[in-house]
């Protein structure tokens, strides 16, 4: 543990450059109320050892109380905050743009949820499976999957989708913030609102409706082999457009694709409801068994986390 022993001035002053004075949180910051609560344990560790506390410890605490400028109501920004994702074997971080709450502007798809990061931990442990596809992710959210995918697996294409505004918005603006010098590329097709090239890889953001999935000439943009999504199965009013766009992107690859699937699974029936109309409309689902969390931090406890391959005979 941290405080195992007292801390000296100057480890504490290295344990705020480490966290909230880190370059990376100074530029991108996580929420102030998170950093206050950080500060706020520390100051009482620090006070309970008698240890007198660095300048900064107040400097910092007292920042993170005082409003900062005000945001007119409807800015898109308001709740937003960053987040940073340390990655596996020193393959850098992700940096993302997530709201701290579970519903904002509407829509759920503003915070990484647990099955996204299990998905993460997924990847991680499958590198073949990934490594060089052409990869489409439905419901990318702020874009944590999608973004490891391109990061560290040279993806021929990966094609990140959603279709709430809000949504499509912080996931351009978290694609542009880890990819800095990748070039973008003219592309005709207006659902799709940011094409780059990594150098190695082509990335883009689309506004992916699975109700009009046959109007999205999704096909001139990627033929995917492997289909990702975390957390897309909680509505079964939405089951018969989603299965009707796995259909679309089967076929368009004459059944040769993989859909990777991470569930949180909250209602078993929902769950049951959509494998069941899986089954029916002949795909095979292989229950994978979940890594425990090492890299992407989940509650593997609080959160009963599901993973299925499903694929199709070849036709």
């Amino acid at each position: 543990g941290l405080f195992e022993q007292e801390l000296s001035w100057d480890e504490q002053a290295a344990l705020l450059d480490a966290t909230v004075d880190h370059p990376l949180v100074r530029r991108y910051p996580l929420s102030a109320e998170y950093q206050a609560a950080f500060l706020k344990h520390i100051i009482a560790q620090l006070s309970s050892m008698n240890v007198e506390h660095h300048d900064r410890m107040y400097e910092n605490y007292c920042a993170m109380l005082s409003p900062g400028t005000e945001l007119p109501l409807d800015d898109p920004s308001i709740g937003l905050s960053y987040k940073h994702y340390e990655l596996p074997h020193g393959q850098g971080v992700i940096s993302l743009k997530e709201s701290g709450a579970f519903v904002s502007d509407g829509t759920t798809g503003l915070c990484s949820w647990q099955a996204a990061k299990a998905l993460c931990e997924h990847i991680s442990n499958n590198r073949d499976d990934f490594h060089g596809r052409n990869i489409l992710e439905l419901g990318s959210g702020v874009g944590l999957s999608g973004i490891y995918l391109a990061k560290c697996y040279e993806p021929s294409i990966i094609v990140m989708s959603d279709c709430h505004s809000s949504v499509l918005t912080a996931l351009k603006e978290n694609v542009r913030l880890n990819f800095p010098n990748a070039a973008p590329v003219e592309c005709d097709n207006p659902l799709v609102s940011l094409l780059l090239d990594s150098g190695n890889t082509l990335m883009g953001v689309m506004d992916l409706d699975w109700q009009y999935i046959s109007a999205s000439n999704l096909s001139q943009l990627i033929e995917p082999d492997v289909i990702v999504a975390a957390d897309i199965v909680y509505d079964h009013t939405l089951f018969p457009a989603l299965l009707s766009t796995l259909n679309y992107i089967f076929c368009l690859s004459n059944n040769r694709c993989k859909f990777v699937l991470a569930c949180t699974e909250r209602n078993q029936d929902t769950l049951n409801e959509f494998l069941q109309l899986l089954i029916t409309a002949k795909f095979r689902i292989n229950e994978e068994s979940v890594s425990p969390s090492r890299h992407f931090h989940w509650d593997s406890t609080a959160s009963n986390i599901r993973i299925f391959t499903i694929t199709r005979a070849f036709s």
